[in-house]
């Protein structure tokens, strides 16, 4: 028998369980653009978002039944009000730090609330709950909890039940979440190097999996040599390449800094060592192709517990628990997030690759964080170096200028990696941005003729110094695009809806209100220049050399990423067999590749082009 109330509370049930559909489909399929909607860190982690999506759609299948007979079981009707007012009481407390909450406080509380009253009206009035039926309903369940605890065999059963519970979640804890303090290293250098910055779960790599995937995954690697085929930088003796830092977040984790894509390395010959560069371009890195590497091997056949594991106990011997762990929880969650960021970064399969030394700075930013339309513009610019940073402060910074706060402009790097305001290990990232400030740039590591730098300082103080000496007035500020008349791709790719965006995060120390739209690049101070190629924000010309050319005689096609250097014309190494063999091929035919515009100099004499050069090699 049903009423004219009951008949409007399974209408509202109704009413609700689509609503709920509204929210559960951008949980599951959408969970980054529920990050953007409710303000959650950037970065977050999607997992929960479709746990969460899955468990509302389960609720709103049990809301069914007392939606169709809500006078059948009345107590049923009254859970579904409960399981109402209870997520309000949750988005309640959660809305005390973030207020994006509100609005599912109030979707749940509206809902909860006419629901009860519109029930409490539908019951007969012997029914209807009220102080009497509710002291009836608890003095029968705890009667009946007493009841079953005077029994012996169920008070064993529950302390056996408690101490299951406790230990299962003591070992979860332990192998999943314990943190244990992150390495300060002693030299400041070495924490460059490997100091951990604070990444967010999804930006790092569970250790033991990192240390075979380059033997299990070795066909799908560019060539020999594990990571370092990729330009990772390995270090005689060290366990990481120089811009990862292991943690210990449960279990042994890798994670990437800043080091990772500003440090650079040169050799002085092919049969020379190795020199790194701490501060400058990872000229050599191939960030794309490393992300490529792990999309590549999460969508493997091979990327399971039963290849992985037993390539791990060759080096290393995991406990049960560990091994259990592995199987079921960490090889899966890693797999899974890997082919999440496969597909939120497949917008890069329709730009250029990248290639080595390169990366697209602010695309990412906009389609993977802030979930902006993609524009197709193609944001590809040449590493540049950190180095010398003091001098720095109040520049505008990036290579179109677009911040000129170097507080901002770090922490902003920072997410770019996978950093987090809540991960983000402020005194260690401090430590490392103090040692920038005055970090030094290289001195020029081969012979020079003082003749020649000597003539070429006053050619420099008459065509280069005005715009790129730290203290002269032009030094730091944007040139505009019709003027210096470089690729414009790159500025172009950083958009005014893209400021408004940056300007929208407020969760500290992520604040970045300094954002701003220009029209050109910067005329950025060219201090340790030689260690800088190649040249122009793109990387399109190889050497100091092909600079001073007018654009329709710079190099067309060339090679980057391989560290011999070139003394002579102020670069690296661009063609012949060793540099094709390891090196990516360079066409500056290619949209954002091209090497037109900065003229100056180009209409120098030739012996003072060289007199010049010999000068910037003291930079």
């Amino acid at each position: 028998m049903t009423n004219a109330y009951a008949k409007w509370f399974s209408r509202v049930v109704w009413l609700g369980i689509v609503v709920n559909l509204f929210f559960i489909v951008p949980q599951v399929f959408m969970p980054d653009y529920i990050n953007v909607t409710y303000n959650l860190p950037v970065g977050y982690s999607t997992v929960w978002n479709r746990a969460h999506g899955m468990m509302v759609l389960a609720l709103s299948i049990f809301y069914i039944p007392a939606a169709i007979a809500p006078l059948r079981t009345p107590g049923y009707s009254w859970l579904l009000v409960l399981s109402r007012l209870l997520a309000a009481g949750l988005w309640a407390w959660v809305s005390r730090t973030n207020a994006a909450f509100v609005s599912c406080l109030l979707m749940d509380g509206s809902f909860g609330v006419v629901e009860g009253i519109l029930l409490q009206l539908a019951l007969p009035q012997d029914s209807r709950i009220n102080g009497a039926s509710i002291a009836r309903v608890l003095g029968n369940f705890f009667a009946g909890i007493g009841a079953a605890l005077r029994k012996p065999a169920v008070r064993v059963a529950l302390a056996v039940l408690v101490v299951l519970i406790a230990v299962a979640g003591y070992i979860l804890w332990d192998n999943l979440l314990r943190k244990e303090p992150d390495i300060s290293y002693a030299s400041v250098e070495e924490h460059y190097k490997h100091g951990a910055i604070g990444l967010g779960p999804g930006s790092q790599i569970p250790y033991w999996i990192w240390k075979v995937m380059p033997e299990v995954f070795a066909d799908r690697l560019p060539g020999p040599g594990g990571w370092a085929s990729l330009g990772l930088i390995m270090e005689p003796g060290a366990d990481l390449p120089v811009g990862f830092s292991k943690r210990h977040l449960g279990y042994d984790a890798v994670e990437a800094n800043c080091a990772l894509c500003h440090t650079g390395v040169f050799r002085r010959s092919p049969s020379s060592p190795q020199e790194v560069i701490l501060g400058g371009p990872a000229n050599v890195l191939d960030l794309e192709g490393f992300q490529r590497f792990l999309y590549g091997a999460a969508a493997d056949s091979r990327f399971s517990a039963d290849v992985l594991l037993p390539a791990i106990e060759k080096i290393h011997s995991l406990s049960m628990v560990e091994s259990l762990l592995y199987r079921n929880i960490i090889i899966p969650a890693m797999k899974e997030g890997l082919l999440q960021q496969k597909v939120a970064y497949s917008w890069q399969e329709s730009r250029p690759i990248q290639g080595r030394g390169r990366t697209d700075t602010f695309n990412p930013t906009k389609f993977n964080v802030f979930h902006m339309p993609d524009d197709n513009t193609i944001g590809t610019v040449d590493l540049p170096q950190v180095w010398n940073q003091r001098p720095r402060v109040g520049l505008n910074l990036h290579w179109d200028g677009n911040n000129n706060n170097i507080n901002e402009r770090n922490y902003a790097a920072a997410m770019a990696i996978g950093a987090t305001p809540k991960s983000v290990l402020i005194p260690s990232f401090k430590r490392v941005t103090d040692f920038l400030l005055d970090l030094k740039p290289p001195a020029w590591p081969f012979d020079l003729n003082k003749d020649m730098a000597a003539r070429g300082k006053t050619i420099y103080e008459q065509h280069c110094a005005e715009c790129h000496e730290f203290g002269k007035p032009r030094t730091g500020q944007v040139e505009p695009i019709e003027q210096i008349g470089t690729d414009r791709h790159r500025l172009d790719s950083f958009t005014a809806q893209l400021v408004e965006k940056f300007h929208s995060i407020n969760q500290p120390p992520f604040v970045f209100d300094a954002y701003h739209k220009t029209n050109g690049y910067s005329d950025v101070p060219i201090d340790g220049i030689w260690a800088r190629a190649p040249y122009l924000h793109n990387g399109s010309v190889p050497n100091l050399w092909a600079l001073l050319q007018p654009p329709q005689d710079r190099p067309v096609l060339f090679y980057t990423g391989y560290d011999v250097y070139d003394p002579k014309n102020v670069g690296f190494v661009t063609d012949g067999p060793e540099a094709r063999q390891v090196g990516f091929r360079f066409d500056t035919g290619i949209p954002g590749n091209g090497n037109q515009g900065h003229l100056y100099g180009t209409n120098l004499a030739e012996k003072d082009k060289w007199d010049l050069i010999e000068y910037l090699k003291t930079l």
